[in-house]
């Protein structure tokens, strides 16, 4: 890493930007920059797990913890506003999705008082904002807003500007917004992520490929292409069989394996499918939001009575494992208690069921869901949702919310700070879900049906291997 960017890139007193490439090192450069620094400087993100990211390496680098603060916009925005409500006119503390965009023009209407300019200047020396493709037009204004009273910098990748805004918000055009008005600080050029795993042929590669997509150009999967990237070709109607192949190839793999639907809504069934048909071996991963989730606590809380309850729990499960009817006896899967007999294969499922068909309480549905965890014929193929189903019931059990829906907003809240529950190193996701993370293993399972910005994305995704399943096309289609 450059001393001389991260010197650059701290002493900039106006509004500057830096293009960022995937797994080149973004994160050390700013926890650099920031100790340079002799004031205090606020960082900026998008997620917490962002916020977690940058802390960890202030900590590596040994980075003082009195020369900054480390943010998510929405939540510095919300704090401030909060704090400030007769200036601000906000007085939510819990913003639904529709609700942020009307907090970004309040924070930077704040924002152009002069008492509160009076205390941005007291509190920091200068921002970053990291991640800055993933700004929408709202959060660019805040950022310009900000700028006005401290010296900025920006970070991010216009090839990974792939992010899907509600309310009809569009992301910050770097052509119109960043280039004209912001320096130009520097370009990260050396592809670490690759060069520390020990496969800098595949970082330069990607690089090269970056460039090409960069320019309107197809990949070139023909020539000087490195071993560590397979090309799998389907023809037009053998994906299915082709994905399964490669990712059951890739199952004893050292280390971490993404496969990779685009980001678009409609490859999410799609993983969960692919999840299931594989038997659970790999696991599907949930959006941050947990609409699955919080559809099931809603229609726990609300069933007419417990056999209805038992019974939307079981369509639940069976959302999350394979085999469940198989596991069940008849009656149990009619929602009714049922009678142990010679054929029943599984007397402890039995028991469970009716233990909660008796005597509904979280602790026995959450008991119920413990035995299908447990059974030899059912495999969880969706673990991020079932683990947050399960810390949802396990805080509901410990008091932690008077009700189960109180619960699960608890629970949502501390798993924007915490991470998504599962450790489980075989995923299949969306490039939206994984942007920004890194595994071992990249596999893209249809890289057709990817523009070039979603295919830069899944491409960087792993650091040892990569893996295209294509029809044998040009790339992007």
């Amino acid at each position: 890493m450059s001393d001389e960017l991260a010197i650059t890139l701290g002493n900039c007193t106006t509004k500057g930007y830096i293009i960022a490439p995937a797994g080149y090192g973004k994160t050390h450069l700013i926890a650099m920059a920031v100790k340079t620094a002799t004031k205090r400087q606020l960082i900026l993100t998008h997620t917490f797990a962002g916020v977690n990211s940058l802390k960890a390496k202030m900590a590596a680098l040994k980075v003082p913890t009195v020369q900054y603060q480390v943010d998510t916009i929405a939540n510095w925005s919300l704090r401030l506003c909060l704090a400030y409500p007769k200036g601000s006119g906000w007085k939510v503390d819990s913003p639904s999705s529709k609700q942020w965009d009307k907090l970004y023009e309040s924070c930077s209407g704040l924002l152009t008082m002069a008492f509160i300019r009076h205390i941005v200047l007291c509190s920091y020396a200068g921002f970053y904002v990291d991640e800055y493709q993933d700004c929408s037009d709202l959060q660019h204004n805040l950022v310009c807003t900000l700028a006005d009273i401290l010296p900025c910098r920006v970070l991010g990748d216009p090839m990974q500007a792939i992010f899907d805004f509600e309310n009809g918000q569009k992301p910050v055009d770097w052509d119109i917004s960043i280039y004209p008005h912001f320096e130009c600080l520097g370009k990260l050029e050396t592809p670490w992520r690759w060069d520390n795993a020990k496969a800098p042929l595949l970082g330069a590669w990607l690089k090269k490929s970056r460039e090409r997509l960069e320019q309107g150009l197809k990949l070139d999967l023909v020539n000087d292409v490195p071993i560590s990237v397979r090309r799998v070709y389907t023809g037009a109607d053998f994906i299915p069989q082709k994905q399964h192949t490669s990712l059951m190839k890739l199952l004893d793999a050292q280390g971490t394996v993404i496969a990779l639907h685009g980001g678009d809504q409609r490859f999410k069934e799609k993983t969960h499918a692919l999840a299931r048909m594989l038997g659970g071996k790999f696991s599907s991963i949930e959006e941050v939001e947990g609409k699955a989730l919080h559809s099931i606590i809603k229609k726990l809380v609300t069933a007419k009575d417990t056999k209805a309850a038992f019974l939307h729990a079981l369509d639940f499960a069976k959302k999350c494992f394979t085999g469940v009817d198989n596991a069940l006896a008849a009656g149990t899967k009619k929602g009714e208690v049922a009678k142990q007999i010679k054929t029943t294969k599984y007397p402890l499922m039995l028991q469970a069921a009716n233990l909660y068909l008796g005597d509904p309480t979280t602790k026995n549905l959450n008991a119920f869901f413990l035995k299908l965890k447990e059974n030899p014929e059912t495999s969880p193929f969706r673990r991020d949702l079932l683990y947050r189903f399960l810390n949802v019931l396990k805080m509901h059990i410990d008091g932690d919310g008077d009700t189960l829906s109180e619960s699960a907003k608890l629970y949502q809240r501390d798993m924007r700070h915490t991470g998504r529950p599962i450790r489980h190193t075989r995923l299949i996701g969306t490039t939206l879900l994984v942007k920004g993370l890194e595994y071992d293993h990249a596999v893209i399972l249809d890289a057709d049906s990817l523009d070039a910005k979603d295919l830069y994305v899944a491409m960087t995704r792993g650091a040892k291997t990569l893996t295209i399943i294509f029809s044998g096309n040009p790339l992007p289609a």
